[in-house]
């Protein structure tokens, strides 16, 4: 029993290239998706100062 040979090697490594960075690829869009989504559901830990957050200049406190 003998083998076929493989008709392309470089077909198939440049495939298997593409179809892994394709993977890798559609993983980091999932994984920047979800956390950007997780960081629009988290309160801040320190809202925004308003106007009358800031205490006066000429305060002696």
């Amino acid at each position: 029993m003998s083998r076929a040979p493989l008709s392309d090697p470089l077909g198939t490594v440049l495939s298997w290239v593409w179809a892994l960075g394709t993977a890798a690829g559609l993983a980091v869009v999932g994984v920047m998706a979800q956390a950007e989504y997780a960081s629009a559901q988290a309160p801040l830990a320190h809202p925004a100062l308003s106007a009358d957050d800031v205490p006066p200049a000429d305060s002696a406190g």
